[in-house]
């Protein structure tokens, strides 16, 4: 079905242009997609739009609003924050898209959640001497919240059909690559690893990571390296983890109303990179 044009209160659509008259083009030899092509591909629907002085690049594709800014990597997915790995390029007066941005972003959102077996670890972060960031209203850590977290989430998922591990219990030790060999002992599915954002009292917000693809530059590094061509164990699984995360993320933003500080993409996240499976991280905050 083809998708319908969506502008919002206080938005404007600005008159199209003559169609792009290519699918893609290369600059500085790296392919750009035009986001007004794959839409239409897609039966979606491609608009510019005006709201103040920004000019929206808006496509809504299965049942999905994406709404882009020229040059920058931040985008909207149904109100929700995304990170890209490269801000878009007007080419020839139209917006293009980098063809890993398409691949591993905007195509498997619009393809929706896939399924997935029904083995779930949570990983409460830290633990024992590894305490975490402090709670800037009782100074209590972070490895007491998150634990907590985890437990409550445990019973809630099983009522939903989820057989659930956790990577701990109780306030003990654990290395990540403990809890990444813990993932693979039970099989699981997916893995999730809960956090919560160590910042000034001024910036709070959830974030969720899942791992770089191959050919991307990480959204941040936190002085660790950032190898854009090296393969990592979790990169096979790079569309699945993003969809988890945007799942993941999108459904407590609606129910906790939290500050949205985006899906974001890094490769340093230890017990994430080594995943055989879909693996987010969850910065709660």
């Amino acid at each position: 079905m083809q998708s319908r044009p969506v502008v919002l209160p206080g938005e404007k659509l600005i008159a199209s242009k003559a169609r792009p008259t290519s699918y893609s083009k290369k600059m500085n030899g790296t392919e750009w997609v035009s986001l007004e092509r794959w839409g239409k591909l897609h039966k979606g629907w491609y608009g510019r739009i005006q709201k103040d002085d920004l000019t929206i690049h808006r496509l809504v594709v299965s049942g999905m609003r994406f709404d882009l800014l020229s040059r920058r990597r931040l985008i909207t997915c149904q109100g929700m924050q995304i990170w890209m790995g490269f801000g878009p390029e007007m080419i020839g007066g139209h917006l293009f898209v980098h063809h890993l941005d398409i691949k591993k972003h905007l195509a498997p959102l619009a393809a929706g959640m896939p399924s997935l077996g029904r083995i779930a670890v949570i990983d409460a972060g830290h633990g024992k001497d590894n305490q975490g960031t402090r709670s800037v209203f009782n100074k209590a850590y972070e490895k007491y919240y998150v634990l907590d977290w985890a437990l409550r989430l445990k019973p809630l998922l099983e009522r939903k059909g989820w057989r659930v591990f956790l990577t701990r219990t109780a306030d003990k030790s654990m290395s990540l690559t403990e809890r990444v060999k813990f993932a693979d002992k039970v099989n699981a599915s997916l893995f999730i690893s809960l956090h919560l954002n160590a910042a000034s009292r001024p910036v709070r917000g959830l974030e969720t990571y899942c791992i770089a693809p191959v050919g991307m530059p990480s959204h941040y590094t936190r002085g660790n390296p950032d190898p854009v061509s090296s393969k990592l164990p979790n990169n096979p699984w790079d569309a699945a983890s993003f969809q988890l995360a945007a799942r993941v993320h999108n459904q407590m933003l609606l129910k906790c109303r939290m500050t949205d500080r985006g899906v974001r993409r890094v490769r340093f996240m230890a017990v994430s990179k080594g995943q055989k499976r879909p693996a987010i991280l969850v910065e709660g905050g």
